[in-house]
């Protein structure tokens, strides 16, 4: 990729990607970093991290599959966690500062709202 990506770029293109993610097990993803503040360069990588559904399998396996789909389809290196990895002294600040790109439970809740 010769230029980075802006932050609406990003979000919009993994919403693209948002039921590929979905079916990997992931309930909802998140970007935060460089990205989310939109400082990103042309060597930064997209930081990112999940929720899963705790009653899945979900696993490493099922992490690095994630990673793997979006770098290919993102063109982009992509750094990804699960809320639960990150750093306790940084879960806070992250958390606070990071841009929720989707989440099933919200989009579940508004299908079966009359």
């Amino acid at each position: 990729m010769t230029a980075p990506l802006d932050r609406s770029q990003v979000i919009e293109r993994l919403r693209g990607q948002a039921e590929a993610v979905r079916s990997c097990g992931a309930t909802s993803l998140s970007v935060y970093g460089s990205v989310a503040r939109d400082e990103a360069g042309v060597t930064s990588d997209i930081d990112l991290f999940i929720d899963d559904d705790p009653a899945s399998r979900f696993n490493a396996f099922d992490l690095i599959g994630i990673k793997l789909m979006l770098e290919e389809r993102l063109e982009s290196t992509v750094d990804i966690t699960t809320r639960d990895g990150l750093h306790p002294m940084l879960t806070a600040d992250i958390e606070a500062s990071a841009l929720q790109v989707f989440s099933w439970h919200a989009i579940s809740d508004m299908r079966f709202q009359t």
